[in-house]
C-alpha cells in the first residue's frame, strides 16, 4: 500500500497553474505538489486559507520565499511566514 494516497491524481499547480501531480501523503496536514515548472513544494495546512486567497503573484512570491528558507528540507514548505 502506497503512503501517497493521491499521487496518481493530476491537478493544476497552485503557483503557475500548469499541469502538476498531487503528491500529498495520507494524514498530511496540507498539500504536497509536484510541478515540472515549479518543482515539488508543500503548502502547510495552517497557511492553506491565506495561500488559497492569494493572487498568482503572491503565490509565486511565497514559493520563492519558502525556497529561500528551505535549508535541508526535501522541498520548500509554504507557511504563513511566507505570505
Amino acid at each position: 500500500m502506497s503512503t501517497y494516497a493521491r499521487s496518481d491524481i493530476s491537478m493544476q499547480c497552485l503557483v503557475c497553474t500548469g499541469e502538476a501531480r498531487d503528491l500529498t501523503p495520507q494524514n498530511f496536514d496540507g498539500y504536497v505538489i509536484g510541478c515540472p515548472s515549479c518543482g515539488n513544494y508543500e503548502v502547510a495546512g495552517g497557511a492553506w486559507e491565506k495561500f488559497r486567497n492569494a493572487s498568482q503573484e503572491e503565490r509565486s512570491a511565497a514559493l520563492g520565499k519558502a525556497a529561500s528558507l528551505k535549508g535541508v528540507a526535501r522541498w520548500p514548505t509554504i507557511k504563513n511566514i511566507c505570505l
